[in-house]
């Protein structure tokens, strides 16, 4: 028996590529979209194979999500391809590190296209099209999921995030708001938060040895997070049937704790 279809956006960022690997391993079959082609085609070899016809190959789809468009036409190619689809995640996202003065109009739309309307288009096309799909099984619904990629810093006051923190609040809002829409209709919506990750993204921070040190300093484990533990959550929200409307902090305690060596 085929496993889930798995729709993921933003499949060749840390975080995004790492929750490919880990569904892969657990059976579903994927459907991996991002902007860069080549970097698709690499993670779907190291998954298995490019080509639809490789048994378990997750098939690509490289496409500008900033374009919704681009996005309904993603959702429109999975089903063509696979004939249903279960879960869809959203990874997508940047790094803003700058007082509020020091942000200009044009990386404000920047920002809040890429993480917070690039969110909306996905949210929207699968609110459309997974309740269309829901069907009943046995004795219990079909497991039909959204999970969106926010951060701790929306959940948390840091100096010099008004910029993201505003984008990936709105991701939040948005996620529950549709979450109590959509939950007669058997689709739940949940978020995953993650404080500092050790993605290609973070590069900028965490391979300076200043501002890596500052980073752990902030979290109360002491450390920064890795896409794995990342990924773990993002697969715990798709797999509980009975998780909806809930953002899920994976921070080492960032936006819920008092660092002891902050505080010092």
């Amino acid at each position: 028996m085929a496993g889930p279809v798995s729709i993921i956006f933003g499949a060749t960022g840390g975080i995004g590529a790492a929750t490919a690997r880990l569904l892969h391993k657990r059976g579903h079959q994927l459907v991996l979209v991002a902007r860069n082609k080549e970097k698709l085609d690499q993670l779907a070899g190291e998954l298995g194979g490019s080509r639809p016809s490789d048994t378990g190959a997750p098939t690509v789809h490289a496409a500008d999500i900033l374009q919704s468009a681009a996005v309904e036409e993603a959702f429109k190619k999975a089903l063509d391809q696979h004939g249903t689809l279960d879960h869809v995640t959203h990874c997508v996202g940047s790094i803003v590190l700058k007082p509020i003065t020091s942000v200009s109009d044009e990386l404000l739309q920047e920002t809040l296209q890429l993480n917070t309307a690039s969110a909306f288009y996905v949210l929207r096309a699968a609110c459309k099209q997974l309740p269309r799909l829901r069907q009943s099984t046995g004795d219990g619904p079909v497991n039909k999921s959204v999970t969106l990629c926010t951060s701790a810093v929306s959940m948390h006051g840091l100096p010099n995030h008004e910029a993201i923190a505003a984008a990936k609040a709105g991701v939040i809002g948005m996620a529950r708001s549709a979450a109590a829409s959509f939950a007669p209709r058997g689709l739940r919506v949940n978020c995953v938060a993650p404080g500092m990750t050790e993605t290609p993204l973070a590069s900028f921070i965490t391979e300076r040895p200043a501002s890596r040190k500052a980073s752990e300093v902030l979290h109360p484990l002491g450390r920064i997070g890795r896409p794995e533990e990342v990924a773990s959550a993002i697969v715990l929200l798709i797999e509980n049937p009975f998780i909806t409307g809930q953002v899920l902090a994976v921070d080492g305690g960032l936006s819920t704790l008092v660092s002891q060596q902050s505080a010092r």
